[in-house]
């Protein structure tokens, strides 16, 4: 037998392996860092010895009609890949086209099973790699006619939930013009197009995603403009394949067990309005703790990736995830649970590293939804009796993922927290005695409040109506204030004079979309742009008469509007 080059390191050492591998068939070589040890056989079964060993750069090659080097034969081959890889935990996309078989281990691990034959169809699928190092092997066949075989993967690290391919036309049919990942199914493109690379009209999408999920019932929604279908699994449970416009809402109810579901939606557009926005939500109730729904982006956005019920909130993920199904880095959780307090004054502290939020009912206590290093925040003298609804939004930018929540007992004053250390369970918070006359100050939007409303986004022109509004909190859904004002693009603003006592107020708005609010001319909250949430600021106020002027715009779909605000401290 003819010794053959091997292109590497140690020419002497790596002819001698080669020989034995072919020889007495032993176990290939490890491939330098970057290259891959590839046996080659002369049947598409990878059995007996193989007639060529080489390094291979990359797993990606178009033979066509051919054959890797003239000792394979151009049909009925089959190679065998293998590389030690370094993989930081997380989760992977690999990405996959071959015509015929292939399969893919990482380590004990079988990652992608597809032995069999197939056109050279590109595809993906997410698997999560805990970190370390770990063998990679590739094995493939070719049968007859092409030969093509291409492997690679990339690690999620946030805002790569759904593949999307995008087409340009309304049936899915051919290559698509755009492939991307996109953070979550959630847009409004009015009349225009996805990308330049997209019609504006007459397209269509396919977006696919490998989602964790608890055991338990669910309901998925879908809300476009214009077609839309869904499947888990393979199961279509939306079907609503016809032009139509916004505000539809279909849903399909399933349930799954636990473990990775795939879930695949398809939609197009027919002209005019584009817009399409898929979520799900679990329809068990969560009791004996927080209801945790963990996202795969940072802004909380789509269906959750996966749902639970965390005991308490104390975690240090260090630079790992919070579960296989969610990147290191980049995403994001909501917390909610109802708990019924004893009467009395409550600090409520929160450490996180990065951004964190805290509501009490529909008011935010704590705003710092921003990249920080474990900091500690608090805020103390809230005074609470009762059933009250707790909301805590965290996200995971970069780094290290910590967060700890916990309420005490508290006073009147702003001190700092007694528990700064260890965590304390929320679900044991403790019971305080009430003082002995107790000032609640309740968020309040009262009015009156004169009111003025547009036929546009912009608060152009002349207002369509004018009237006294009670007060300041309006879920219009769907629909309008008045039916002289139109369902979407339309604007308000709200004014009125009233009497404060002197002292530190928290103005708290919540807006589907845009809002801005003035405290006697002084702009304090600026978010004039498509949005959905609470936007807060805190005001001192000296005893007397103060100007409060609210103005606000929708643009399509939901609409709602509301502003309240409360006396720090008290």
């Amino acid at each position: 037998m003819s010794r053959r080059r091997i292109w590497s390191t140690g020419i002497l050492l790596g002819v001698t392996l080669q020989v034995m591998a072919l020889l007495l068939g032993a176990a290939p070589v490890a491939a330098a860092p970057g290259e891959w040890w590839g046996d080659y056989f002369a049947n598409p079964d990878l059995s007996g010895a193989p007639v060529l060993s080489r390094y291979d750069r990359e797993i990606n090659f178009t033979w066509g009609s051919g054959s890797p080097a003239a000792v394979v034969p151009r049909d009925n081959f089959s190679v065998r890949w293998v590389r030690d890889e370094w993989f930081a935990g997380g989760t992977y996309r690999f990405s996959v086209l071959s015509d015929d078989g292939v399969r893919i281990w990482v380590g004990d691990q079988l990652v992608v099973d597809e032995w069999r034959d197939r056109w050279a169809t590109p595809w993906w699928i997410d698997r999560y790699i805990p970190s370390g190092t770990y063998r990679v092997k590739v094995e493939y066949y070719d049968r007859t006619g092409d030969a093509t075989i291409s492997v690679s993967w990339n690690r999620l690290t946030g805002g790569g939930g759904w593949r999307g391919e995008y087409f340009n036309n309304t049936d899915l049919k051919g290559a698509p013009v755009l492939t991307r990942d996109d953070p979550a199914i959630d847009f409004d493109w009015g009349d225009g197009g996805p990308d330049p690379a997209v019609g504006a009209d007459d397209f269509s999408v396919r977006w696919t995603q490998v989602v964790d999920f608890e055991a338990g019932n669910y309901r998925f929604l879908a809300s476009t403009d214009d077609g839309v279908r869904l499947w888990v699994d393979g199961t279509r449970i939306i079907n609503a394949w016809t032009n139509q416009a916004l505000p539809t809402t279909h849903t399909g109810d399933i349930y799954l067990a636990k473990g990775q579901h795939t879930v695949r939606v398809e939609y197009y557009e027919r002209g005019g309005q584009a817009a399409a926005h898929v979520w799900w939500e679990p329809l068990d109730t969560v009791s004996g703790g927080w209801r945790g729904e963990y996202f795969s982006n940072r802004n909380l956005i789509g269906g959750p990736t996966l749902v639970r019920t965390d005991a308490v909130i104390n975690f240090d993920w260090g630079t790992g995830a919070p579960t296989g199904s969610l990147p290191d880095d980049s995403f994001s959780v909501r917390w909610t649970r109802t708990y019924n307090f004893s009467p009395g004054f409550y600090r409520f502290v929160l450490r996180a590293d990065d951004g964190a939020r805290l509501w009490i009912d529909h008011g935010i206590l704590i705003d710092k939804w921003q990249d920080m290093d474990y900091e500690l925040h608090w805020v103390d003298g809230t005074y609470l009796q009762g059933a009250h609804t707790i909301t805590l939004e965290y996200y995971e930018h970069t780094g290290n993922a910590r967060v700890q929540f916990w309420w005490e007992p508290g006073t009147e004053g702003n001190n700092p927290p007694v528990n700064a250390g260890p965590v304390v369970p929320a679900a044991a918070a403790p019971t305080v005695r009430a003082p002995a006359t107790p000032t609640p100050a309740p968020a309040v939007s009262n009015g009156p409040w004169q009111a003025t409303y547009f036929d546009n986004a912009s608060l152009q022109g002349n207002p369509v109506v004018s009237r006294v509004e009670p007060g300041l909190d309006f879920d219009w859904r769907w629909g309008s204030p008045d039916p002289a004002v139109p369902d979407d693009y339309f604007s308000a603003r709200w004014t009125q004079t009233r009497s404060f006592a002197p002292g530190l107020y928290r103005f708290t708005t919540y807006t589907d979309d845009g809002v801005r609010l003035w405290i006697d001319g002084k702009l304090v909250i600026d978010s004039w742009r498509p949005m959905r949430g609470y936007r807060s600021a805190t005001v001192r106020l000296a005893e007397g008469n103060h100007d409060i002027r609210m103005e606000y715009y929708e643009r399509t779909q939901a609409a709602r509007a509301s502003l309240t605000w409360r006396q720090v401290g008290q």
